[in-house]
């Protein structure tokens, strides 16, 4: 489920020797996703007043379509290239989420280097990886720390890399520039996964960054002035797992909790689905995310998403959130601080119903 820097590297290394692939082979895939929001009550009062009213949602009963297309290469000599391109309609930005190189040096060990898909955390950043329509809001909380090249959406690192193991246990450690870009600084992550038995995935991680001048990726006019909300989340770490199939009963579950330094005290998720007959699924997920910012509440969501696999390459999905977020108005003394632990976790007050059609190109990982 998690497009991941060990899961593209370590996995492929450890499956087959890149010395048996082909040469001079490059794999093109992708996916174009189309998500049709019916209603939007989370947004529906977050912009300029106008004679007592919220202003229009944008967002509400319009499509919007992204795109990915992905090259991979993985010539005879053990170097695998990889490039991800995105294209997003907001703005009309095409940007790279990915473009590395996976050295297998030896059997159990690769070298990774360049700009990944961000090892930290359970959820992947591709719709078609991720188990629900919406990111939950640790990604989200995650996403708002990295600031590769100055984008705006994603959750991407750029560094260097090393990571090995067995089929049972593999383990990361990586130099990156700083998650939030600050000048001569840099970021340390450390990785562990480990499979104790089919089916189970569990994970734990820990990155560093500087707190010295950097602020969050995604914040709102006036956040310098306030030195509660001046910096970023500093340390954190995640722990995670997932049990899939459970019993053989169709039933999948997992759960996650991070940790930062500051402005985010904890947040939780706990998730569930199963898989029925015709290829339809049920999920379902509940998360909470405490604030460590003074005076602003800690905002909890729920999640119900139905599916259809319609064809082996076409996801229909239905999802309907829930957020209780402390999202104040711009008259409250503390609407910066609100709106930024909102942009934080990527959650405002209100419901959320989409219908989501996702359709993929080729073998896409």
């Amino acid at each position: 489920m998690k497009k991941s820097l060990i899961a593209m590297a370590v996995g492929a290394a450890l499956a087959a020797p890149l010395a048996a692939q082909a040469a001079s082979m490059v794999d093109v895939s992708g996916y174009a996703d189309a998500i049709y929001t019916y209603t939007n009550e989370a947004f529906d009062n977050t912009g300029t007043k106008a004679n007592g009213k919220g202003s229009k949602n944008t967002a509400e009963k319009k499509f919007a379509t992204d795109g990915e297309i992905d090259f991979i290469a993985s010539p005879a000599d053990g170097v695998t290239a990889r490039v991800d391109l995105d294209v997003n309609t907001s703005g009309s930005t095409t940007r790279l989420e990915q473009a590395f190189f996976a050295w297998n040096v030896t059997d159990p060990v690769t070298v990774i280097g360049g700009i990944f898909n961000d090892p930290v955390g359970a959820e992947a950043e591709d719709r078609p990886n991720i188990n629900f329509t919406s990111h939950n809001a640790i990604f989200n909380i995650l996403s708002s720390q990295t600031a590769v090249q100055g984008n705006s959406f994603g959750n991407n690192v750029e560094g260097l890399a090393i990571a090995g193991g067995n089929s049972m246990v593999t383990g990361t450690l990586g130099l990156l520039n700083d998650l939030q870009g600050v000048n001569e600084q840099n970021s340390i992550v450390a990785v562990i996964n480990a499979m104790p038995m089919p089916g189970v995935e569990l994970e734990a991680d820990y990155v560093t960054q500087d707190k010295d001048g950097a602020k969050f990726n995604r914040t709102v006019a006036g956040v310098s002035g306030n030195p509660e909300l001046a910096f970023g989340a500093g340390d954190v770490w995640d722990v995670n797992g997932s049990w899939s199939n459970i019993a053989g009963s169709g039933v999948t579950a997992g759960a996650e909790y991070l940790s930062a330094s500051s402005v985010v005290d904890g947040a939780y998720n706990l998730w569930a689905g199963i898989d029925l007959p015709q290829n339809f699924g049920l999920k379902a997920r509940y998360e909470r995310t405490n604030s460590d910012i003074s005076k602003v509440d800690d905002t909890t969501a729920w999640t119900l998403y139905g599916s259809w696999q319609a064809a082996s390459n076409l996801l229909i999905a239905l999802e309907y959130t829930n957020i209780s977020a402390d999202s104040v108005g711009s008259s409250d003394p503390n609407f910066i601080k609100s709106s930024t632990f909102d942009a934080v976790t990527g959650q405002v007050d209100g419901n959320v119903f989409t219908a989501e059609f996702i359709a993929t190109l080729g073998d896409f990982k």
